[in-house]
């Protein structure tokens, strides 16, 4: 069926005033046009409260666990990632633009960013029931994904939780254990998303919980109108938020010996990105290996691309367009011939105001050299003559 936009419907707690517009995204000056957001529509419904957690067995797709409480997890892990703040001020559900029908299935997907490899030990998902709803079934799917772009790739993991809300009007945060311990993940992106399919009447059908005050963790969401359709694409969430979506994982070695002169990797401030670079567009005398990855205001996540190389030791990076260069990049190994030197050199001069992260790498992968910039700023020129030793 052909692709068309979605649109997220959620209830706003009533007892809150009215809530000011998404806060709008920077205007970068270095942008191709963004693409075009989903509709969003709120709709106002009564208070829905916090409920007492209730147990649930988790169940890998296709196949009964024994045991596994959905709730009550009693040995924490080693790091929780969790964007929101406990306190949530809407509950989403898809709608179709067209009908206005709740469609059959819809999944909310929430990114994190793992600095190493870990297992699952377990993740958390915020649903809602409404005054309206008279089924207490919130039985929904928790997926794994990976994929370091705007929305997920490739399923992971897939594990089937019959939770259930037994009062109208609440909401519940199940920690989900059980099958989903142990789930083994790689360093980097991993996606976590929750499904759940269209209520009997609709009236019925469940809602996610959102904190409208975070804004960190990319976030994309997608659905299908009947059970014989296909997914509709996969669309970025570009409006303020979090999901209720959480995930504890256990890093067995949190402290390992580091590599020699180790990067700490970008900032985790506001307006930096967390965008991870996949090519290796320059690579110089050496084999130092230069890569980087920008995101837009919009929150596209594009590579650096080789446009010229003026030597074995310089080169040039292009984003939207070949023929407008934005970063100048210079990795100087014959510095080491200088007398009294023991360092290669490395300058980069970008000219953009989008977020970025570029790396050096040498090559044999043991020491990187990094420069980054937030979004909205005027990216500085930085030299380093003591980048990496001589070997």
């Amino acid at each position: 069926m052909p692709s068309r936009s979605l649109a997220a419907t959620f209830a706003v707690l009533a007892s809150l005033p009215a809530l000011a517009a998404p806060v709008a995204a920077q205007s970068g000056r270095d942008l191709l046009a963004p693409q075009q957001r989903a509709a969003v529509r709120a709709e106002r419904l009564s208070l829905i409260e916090r409920a007492e957690a209730v147990p649930a067995r988790v169940r890998s797709r296709g196949n009964v666990l024994p045991g596994g409480d959905a709730v009550g997890v009693s040995q924490p892990a080693t790091e929780v990632y969790q964007y929101d703040d406990n306190v949530f001020e809407g509950f989403y559900r898809l709608v179709d633009n067209t009908t206005d029908d709740f469609l059959y299935e819809m999944e909310f997907a929430q990114r994190f960013r793992l600095p190493e490899a870990g297992t699952v030990e377990y993740a958390v998902a915020c649903m809602a029931r409404t005054q309206d709803d008279t089924s207490n079934d919130a039985a929904f799917s928790l997926n794994f994904y990976s994929g370091t772009g705007n929305v997920p790739v490739t399923l992971l993991a897939a594990f089937d939780v019959p939770a259930q809300l037994p009062e109208a009007g609440t909401f519940i945060c199940f920690e989900i254990g059980g099958a989903v311990a142990g789930l083994e993940l790689n360093a980097g992106q991993v996606w976590v998303a929750v499904s759940w399919l269209r209520g009997s009447p609709s009236a019925n059908t469940k809602l996610l919980a959102v904190d409208e005050d975070g804004s960190d963790g990319r976030r994309a969401f997608r659905g299908r109108d009947d059970e014989d359709d296909e997914w509709e694409r996969w669309q970025v969430d570009t409006d303020q938020g979090v999901y209720g979506i959480r995930l504890a994982v256990d890093h067995a070695d949190p402290t390992p010996d580091p590599d020699p002169d180790p990067d700490p990797g970008p900032p985790t401030g506001p307006g930096y990105t967390d965008c991870v670079p996949e090519t290796t567009p320059l690579l110089f005398d050496g084999g130092y290996r230069v890569q980087m990855c920008y995101e837009t205001p919009a929150g596209d996540i594009g590579e650096g691309k080789a446009g010229i190389w003026a030597s074995g030791e310089s080169g040039l990076l292009w984003f939207f367009n070949r023929g407008n260069a934005e970063v100048l990049i210079k990795v100087l190994s014959s510095a080491c011939g200088l007398a009294n030197n023991e360092h290669v050199w490395v300058f980069v001069a970008p000219v953009t105001d989008l977020a970025f992260n570029l790396y050096v790498t040498d090559s044999e992968g043991q020491r990187t050299w990094s420069h980054h910039n937030r979004q909205g700023d005027t990216a500085s020129t930085r030299s380093d003559t003591r980048a990496f030793p001589c070997n």
